[in-house]
């Protein structure tokens, strides 16, 4: 994987057949509480397109991540989000990968590139 900065976001070139994502769980959350985390969705986008796509959905975890098939995707600028349900059902807003809270720092978006 190289780092290449583009625009206001990082663009990481990714040239493998899977990409894994993480992110931190929320440091607010209480276990055995209405609030607290159960499960993930993620979802990603054409990058700057403003429609959002589900790409599936995991119980929550201490370390959660979800990989992709570049079958699914195929080459391409993509942004990535996570959303985290709650035990009582409430989604959070989507938490994408061009916030400016995003690691790497300023954002960032994937151009995927695989060729076999």
């Amino acid at each position: 994987m190289r780092k290449i900065t583009f625009g206001e976001s990082l663009q990481i070139l990714h040239k493998s057949s899977i990409l894994t994502l993480a992110w931190d769980p929320p440091i607010t959350d209480i276990p055995n509480r209405s609030t607290e985390v159960v499960a993930y969705q993620i979802y990603y986008r054409e990058h700057d397109l403003a429609y959002w796509h589900f790409l599936g959905e995991i119980p929550a975890s201490r370390h959660p991540e979800f990989t992709i098939s570049h079958e699914r995707l195929g080459n391409g600028l993509y942004d990535f989000a996570v959303r985290a349900i709650t035990a009582d059902g409430r989604a959070s807003p989507l938490h994408t990968s061009l916030d400016g809270d995003a690691d790497p720092i300023s954002g960032w978006h994937v151009f995927w590139v695989y060729s076999q």
